[in-house]
Formats: structure tokens, sequence, C-alpha cells
């Protein structure tokens, strides 16, 4: 069972302006890396959490998903994840939030017809159509839900755009936004010598390889690198989570390895 709470992605309304609930998890796709031929890669680093010991972490997770996520993650120290102890903060905070797995997930916007005034502004505000909603026998529309309450705010376009469901919330962190991916694109591609667009990366959020190098770049965005303890990590990455200190023991457990 996924880990991400209701106030995990609320945190990320008030950080990046998402707003909804945990998606299903989707299967992981062989590596979605997008490279500059013309510019060389920047050397990696050497972590101490090798895939061996990430297999004993994320237990249920395929050896394609742990290979695609060793390949980010051998970029940590590139986003300030610099020793053994700020690795085994990121490793327990995306074992929180995504499970033994590893499977990123997108917003879930599969709301009902009665919940999408009660909980969207558009819907109350603008006469939005509620059968937008699951209800009489049909899903949700989920790519309307989203261009509609994500439109005209965080750097997202018009409804017509459909920038609010392309920039849904998404992976380890819930970014949300095209403003934001945007934000975390630009570094990813500083770091380990990409060319992702912002549009490709959000479409790849739940490949594994894309999703940890978004997670890493959150865990930059928000100053985790300035962090000693496992709380200060917590504080940034999600302050109002109910897992605190589910986060402390998966933490010291895997600091213990």
């Amino acid at each position: 069972m996924k880990k991400i709470t209701f106030l995990a992605v609320l945190l990320s309304a008030m950080i990046f302006g998402g707003c909804g609930q945990p998606a299903p998890a989707e299967s992981g796709t062989p590596s979605s890396e997008v490279t500059t031929p013309d510019k060389p890669k920047p050397s990696t680093c050497s972590p101490y959490y090798t895939e061996a010991k990430l297999k004993g972490i994320f237990t249920s997770a395929s050896s394609i998903t742990l290979d695609e996520f060793s390949k980010g993650f051998a970029y940590a120290c590139k986003f300030g994840i610099k020793d053994k102890n700020h690795e085994a903060m990121y490793l327990a905070t995306v074992l929180t939030e995504v499970g033994t797995d590893l499977i990123g997930v997108r917003e879930n916007l599969n709301y009902s017809c009665d919940a999408l005034p009660s909980i969207f502004s558009y819907y109350r505000d603008n006469g939005g159509n509620n059968d937008d909603g699951r209800c009489n026998g049909h899903d949700a529309n989920q790519p309307t839900i989203g261009s509609k309450i994500y439109a005209n705010r965080l750097g997202n376009g018009s409804v017509s755009s459909g920038d609010g469901y392309t920039y849904r919330g998404g992976g380890y962190a819930q970014t949300t936004g095209y403003y934001n991916y945007n934000v975390i694109v630009d570094g990813v591609n500083k770091r380990v010598g990409s060319a992702y667009t912002t549009h490709h990366f959000a479409d790849n959020i739940t490949n594994t390889y894309v999703a940890n190098l978004g997670g890493m770049g959150y865990w930059m965005q928000v100053g985790a690198e300035n962090c000693s303890s496992m709380n200060c990590v917590t504080d940034k990455w999600n302050m109002y989570t109910e897992s605190r200190q589910e986060r402390e023991n998966n933490y010291n457990r895997i600091k213990g390895m």
C-alpha cells in the first residue's frame, strides 16, 4: 500500500499548489534518459547504498526498477546528497512516500461529481460541469478535471492548453504545476547533463529514473541538503505529514545497514 497521505499531498499544494489524492501505482518503464549528444556527461558519485544494498530497502522492487533507480542515484552528490547520512535520509523519505516497490505515482483526479464543487473553487465559482466527475455510471474525466482546476496558475496555461493535467502532481515529491516542474528540470539538466524538456519530464515522472531525478531535485530545491537530522528533512519535505515517526524509523534502519 502506498504511503503518500492526504496531508502529504496537501503539503505539495502549499509548496507547489497541488491538490488531490494519490494515484494507484503505475508500472515502471525502461530508462527515459534524455541526453545532449555533444555535451559530455558529468562524472557520477560513488553512493554508499549500492544496488545490492538498495535491494534490502526496496524489497518489492523489480530488478529493472532497482537498476533504473541506481542509475539516477549515481548522481546523488550532485544534488547535495553528499554522504551516507544524507543518502539514508533521502532513501528513508522515498521509502515512506512510495513504499518498497519504488514506483512513482501521479495525482489521482478520480473525484465524484458531488466532490468537485466541495473541493475545487473552479467548480464552485465558474459553474463548472460537475458531470466531469464520477457519477451516473461513468468514470471521472480526469484530463478535463486537471485542465480546469490547475488552469492559469503555477505557470500553467488556460483550460484549453491541457497544462493542468499534464503538470498534475507526480513523482516522489508530487511536483505540481509547470513552474515547479520547470524549476526541477532546469536543475536536473544542469547537474546530470541531460536535455529534458519540461513536458517530457512531466510525462515520464512515473519512470523510476525520472522520478528519482525529480525527487533529488526537490531535495535540493527545499534545502534538505543543509539538514543533519531526519526531523529537519521531514520539515523541509512534508512538514505536516502524519508519517514523521515512520520516516525516522526507516532512517534509523537504513542508516544501520
